[in-house]
């Protein structure tokens, strides 16, 4: 696996992971054996195949699952208009190497870490904002999914030297329910129970989960330590008798001055160190294998022993382990997941929760896929390229949803409704043109890694009397702030206690400028007043850097990859199901009534009837009735329509609507030109006007179509 890596880097200078992209033949084989396999099993339980579904609804099949939204109208009838035999593969083969691609995967991998831009209340500066983007960085490099699983159990540094360290600190200070998250990530393995007593169900015991999270126990999540050493040496060493750690006798002013010191500190507080941190047992163990409070040793839950090579951490030996095709559940528990994530079902359910007694479905196909993971070197891209290729992907949908009790045999993937990312993104295709190419700021994430990394520099670069220096100045200017906070935090009680939530609202405003101020104070202490505080305590600039190619369209509406994540409390993703990220794969389908009144009432209906929408832009160049008709349906529910439906359309529209719009207005020879140059602008935007409010027409159409079930179910 490791040397992987380091052959990328000699014979490729530009592309870090390559994976192990197989030739055209190749695929076509590994189709072919998938495709055996799937057959033998019909034949054997005697199953009915479905029809295949029509290339429209393939295409909306294929983007829906690959980009993660439906096609555009232009991008469907592109498709449809392709005369060759081998256009399924060739569109799959382009929107894997897509942009929207990325997008959807970068969802996929938000919802397995349980990704959140800000981690723990925002006492992490940056963290959450740095893991996020690390993760992005992997997807858009296609990272092979073991060597990824490897840097992130390994992960040590700071977040802006590291990102991956957003792994540890997203369970800061408490590393035995990250061992059980990652079991359950990378294993399929549910050990949480064990944390307090043996498993009820399975055959995990106590001893065998501390056994385990002893190999990362020792990962530490606060940083910063030996800084303060520093400072606290040279504090008890100018202050004899008065220890800077003691806190009875403290005056004001050394408390004063500790404070200081923390806030000094404070963005080099969080990030991953690998120390000797040994773990006991708990003080109330209870069984025979073990006394309480002793100390355990690390031992893997399976058979297959962890080597340790001489100069080898135990940490790093422990991700050899678990990242190895040896592990008996690592390359079988990723390629169901794969699976599931094509055919919207596992060979084995549920994906994260498998025990000796576990079996597949099929099981020579989840043999089979173990081994093509293996072949693909863990390229979860090239993986998913053969599986869209199966035949069965094809398929339309069966008319029953299988239980996780009943065995499903995959002639077609599931009926599924769309995850609250795929309806979303799907709104925004609608809405905004060239909506895979709108993301964030770049700059911003680069600029703010350039600002804690120099921060970090100059703070490491001082001497314990410098250091001490600065925090004396610093507790004196901050002194009056302080005194504001305190008084600011009373206030904030007592309006709290009367229910007076204007005052709180105000007060919090105060606070929060307060606290902005007291930040200002020391950042630019150590740095200077020129250093930019923002970068280090927020975005130094716009998220969203202004373009003109999108200039008129709402600054709220980005791909659900390019927001907050997950998003805030009422918004169209959290009402729709998306992952509150708090649990692994937390996201959920089920229809609600606040679903059906946001696609009534939502904010999207300006979007998507704006003159300049890509939806508005089609029914624009549009004719006739049927013609908008037809651009509605082939937009939103990627068909056509049929003639009955057509019917029933033009039925529901006024007779103004389907009156022509005479384009062919003359302007009087008589006038003078600057008259006719007025005269023709008016005429223009007076037609534009014309055609516009008779649009207006097919809102309640298109609105219609979008609250139907063919549009927020992937068929």
């Amino acid at each position: 696996m490791k040397f992987r890596v380091i052959l990328t880097v000699i014979f490729s200078p530009f592309v870090l992971f390559a994976g192990n992209k197989l030739s055209k033949k190749e695929t076509d084989s590994e189709v072919a054996a998938i495709n055996q396999i799937l057959g033998s099993t019909y034949k054997k339980h005697d199953i009915e195949v479905p029809a295949k579904l029509d290339d429209a609804l393939l295409a909306r099949r294929i983007y829906l699952k690959v980009a993660g939204r439906i096609p555009t109208h232009d991008e469907l009838i592109s498709y449809l208009a392709n005369p060759s035999k081998s256009k399924k593969n060739q569109l799959i083969n382009q929107l894997v190497e897509s942009s929207a691609y990325d997008s959807q995967m970068f969802n996929w991998w938000a919802d397995l870490l349980r990704l959140q831009t800000r981690m723990r209340g925002g006492n992490q500066i940056g963290a959450g904002q740095l893991y996020v983007h690390w993760v992005k960085e992997q997807v858009k490099k296609n990272v092979p999914f073991d060597e990824m699983a490897y840097n992130l159990i390994t992960a040590e540094g700071y977040p802006w030297e590291n990102g991956a360290v957003g792994y540890y600190l997203r369970d800061a200070g408490m590393p035995l329910d990250n061992m059980s998250n990652t079991t359950q990530i990378f294993l399929g393995t549910q050990m949480v129970c064990a944390q307090c007593h043996d498993h009820p169900f399975d055959r995990w015991t106590q001893m065998d989960y501390y056994q385990m999270a002893s190999y990362t126990y020792g990962i530490n999540s606060s940083r910063g330590g030996d800084i303060q050493n520093k400072i606290r040496k040279h504090f008890d060493k100018k202050n004899k008798g008065l220890s800077y750690q003691k806190k009875k006798i403290q005056s004001k002013e050394t408390q004063a001055f500790r404070r200081s010191v923390q806030e000094m500190l404070r963005p080099l507080r969080y990030g991953a160190t690998h120390t000797n941190r040994k773990l006991t047992l708990p003080h109330d163990y209870q069984y025979d294998d073990g006394k309480p409070k002793s100390l355990v040793t690390p031992s893997p839950i399976f058979d297959n022993p962890i080597s340790k090579n001489e100069g080898t951490s135990k940490v790093h030996a422990y991700a050899q382990w678990l990242t190895t095709p040896e592990n008996p559940r690592f390359t079988k528990v990723i390629a169901n997941r794969m699976w599931k994530k094509v055919f919207g079902r596992g060979l084995v359910e549920s994906v994260d929760d498998w025990r000796d007694d576990t079996v597949a479905s099929i099981p020579a196909l989840l043999e089979y896929l173990e081994k093509l993971m293996i072949r693909v070197d863990f390229d979860l891209k090239e993986f998913q390229r053969v599986l869209f290729q199966v035949k069965a992907f094809e398929h339309a949908a069966p008319e029953f949803i299988p239980n996780v009790e009943t065995p499903y045999y995959f002639e077609a993937p599931i009926l599924e409704r769309m995850s609250a990312e795929q309806i979303w993104d799907s709104l925004v295709a609608l809405s905004i043109p060239d909506s895979d190419d709108r993301s964030q700021n770049a700059k911003i994430i680069e600029h703010r890694l350039q600002r804690f990394q120099e921060y970090q520099q100059e703070i490491e670069s001082l001497n314990g009397e410098k250091l001490t220096h600065l925090a004396v100045k610093g507790a004196k200017a901050s002194k009056e702030i302080n005194d504001q906070m305190e008084d600011l935090q009373k206030q904030l009680r007592e309006a709290q206690e009367a229910d007076d939530r204007e005052a709180v609202s105000r007060l919090r405003r105060e606070y929060g400028k307060a606290r902005n101020q007291q930040r200002t104070v020391f950042a630019e202490l150590i740095m200077g007043p020129d250093f930019e505080v923002k970068s280090l305590y927020g975005n130094s600039g716009k998220i969203y850097s202004n373009n003109d190619r999108w200039k008129g369209f709402s600054g709220q509406i980005y791909r659900a990859s390019e927001l907050q994540t997950p998003a805030q409390p009422g918004h169209f993703l959290q009402e729709f199901g998306q992952s509150d990220r708090e649990i692994t794969d937390n996201a959920n389908r089920h229809a609600s009534v606040t679903q059906a009144l946001t696609l009534l009432n939502g904010t999207f209906y300006g979007a998507l009837f704006h003159k300049e929408s890509p939806l508005m832009k089609k029914l624009d160049e549009a004719i006739s009735p049927s013609d908008k008709i037809d651009v509605l349906f082939l937009s939103i529910l990627n068909r056509m329509p049929t003639s009955e439906e057509t019917k029933f359309c033009m039925a529901e529209l006024s007779p103004a609507a389907s009156k022509p719009i005479d384009y062919n207005q003359k302007i009087p020879d008589h006038l003078s030109k600057e008259k006719k140059k007025v005269l023709k602008k008016h005429i223009e935007k007076k037609l534009a006007w014309a055609n516009f409010n008779r649009n207006r027409e097919y809102f309640s159409l298109a609105w219609s179509l979008l609250n139907t079930r063919q549009f927020s179910f992937v068929q």
